[in-house]
């Protein structure tokens, strides 16, 4: 039994992969070299200004500046190395700059002596409102914090919510709108087949003389219904219909129409 093979296989291997063996070999080869270079001059140099501009973005001068100086000094002859040369001055001015002042404290906005009269929970109330737009990112909490102080100046300090709508701090269209107008929101209870939705009062003052008509669709589906109240308290919620959400069906959408003394308004939320 032959164990290597003869010369008549080898030549007839070779002519049948020989080619193939050395086209993959030269592929790889100039794949290699072509595509990845991790040798070539310009790569490396655009490395290593992708880092010094990292750097810089950040802040952090003293790191830009040393690798801006080796590029210069190494790789002066690379796209890269003309443009830290060009980086290289502004670098250095930043780099020895004296760092920025400290923000002050801003001035209060209000007149503090028209607060003398003001109960605990409308002076604070009005002085969020008056520093709401100092820090975008505290916005939705200044808000929110607002809306709380209102609800302890109309039901704890026995303020008339006419009376807080035509303080000077809330005559932005914002406030106006968030606190002083009607305000409903739907909210969906869960059954066994039918589910229950409600019309929530979610301002701080009471509806009176209240008629909500609200209207649920699903799909195809459509059910609308109405009821009238003489009152509801701030988060009351007004059962109105019951609908079958079906699981599959897509999003549930609540088109509510209140009427009240204090105001009427339309508004849509999906569920």
């Amino acid at each position: 039994m032959r164990l290597y093979p003869s010369k008549e296989q080898v030549k007839q291997s070779w002519e049948k992969y020989g080619l193939i063996v050395i086209g993959n070999i030269v592929f790889f080869t100039l794949l290699y070299f072509i595509s990845y270079r991790p040798h070539n001059t310009e790569n490396r140099a655009a490395e290593f200004l992708s880092l010094a501009q990292s750097a810089e973005t950040e802040g952090r001068h003293e790191a830009a500046l040393v690798i801006y100086r080796k590029l210069v000094a190494d790789y002066g002859g690379t796209r890269a190395g003309l443009t830290a040369a060009e980086r290289l001055p502004a670098t250095e001015l930043a780099a020895v700059a004296p760092p920025p002042p400290e923000p002050e404290l801003l001035p209060p906005r209000i007149d503090l002596s028209s607060m003398l009269d003001r109960t605990p929970a409308v002076y604070v109330a009005a002085y969020l409102a008056a520093h709401y737009r100092d820090n975008p990112s505290l916005s939705a909490r200044i808000i929110e914090t607002i809306g709380h102080y209102l609800a302890i100046a109309a039901h704890k300090e026995g303020i008339d919510p006419e009376r807080l709508a035509r303080e000077p701090e809330f005559q932005d269209e914002l406030f106006q709108r968030e606190f002083f107008t009607v305000r409903p929101g739907c909210v969906m209870t869960p059954d066994w087949i039918f589910d229950d939705f409600a019309v929530k009062n979610a301002n701080f003052f009471s509806w009176t003389n209240v008629n909500v008509r609200l209207t649920v669709r699903q799909g195809g589906n459509e059910k609308t219904a109405e009821r009238r109240v003489s009152r509801l308290e701030p988060g009351e919620a007004l059962d109105v219909l019951e609908f079958r959400v079906r699981r599959k069906g897509g999003l549930v959408r609540c088109e509510m129409e209140v009427t009240a003394a204090e105001g009427t308004t339309s508004r849509a939320e999906e569920l």
